[in-house]
């Protein structure tokens, strides 16, 4: 029983370190990288100050969440953060549906930033 439970919380693991892979894979893909990081700002807002900001206005809806960042990501944006710089998040209709999926359960998905120890 334990081994099977053991078993199954590896595979667990593994998939999600795939899914994060794949991520990775998608973001150097689309040029995603060029402006936003998982914690630090770029050009961009970090993919986790992102899930914070939104999950805070869809009180904790991830499904909100994930429908809200599939249109900005499909359309775009602009206006939403840093208002001393004008830039544009251009509209990305070439990402097909199973490569969103990916990089949205991604981002909805980011664990706080690790702490670092003094």
């Amino acid at each position: 029983m334990k081994k099977s439970i053991l078993m199954l919380l590896c595979i667990a693991l593994l998939n999600i370190t795939a899914k994060g892979e794949d991520a990775k894979k998608l973001f150097k893909k689309y040029g995603c990288e060029g402006c936003h990081s998982d914690y630090g700002i770029v050009a961009g807002p970090a993919f986790y100050m992102v899930k914070e900001r939104y999950m805070k206005k869809f009180n904790g809806d991830k499904e909100a969440l994930k429908k809200y960042l599939y249109q900005t990501i499909r359309k775009g944006s602009s206006g939403k953060w840093f208002n001393f710089i004008d830039m544009k998040m251009p509209s990305h209709p070439q990402i097909k549906e199973d490569e969103m999926k990916v990089i949205i359960d991604y981002i909805v998905n980011l664990k706080p930033p690790k702490k670092e120890s003094k």
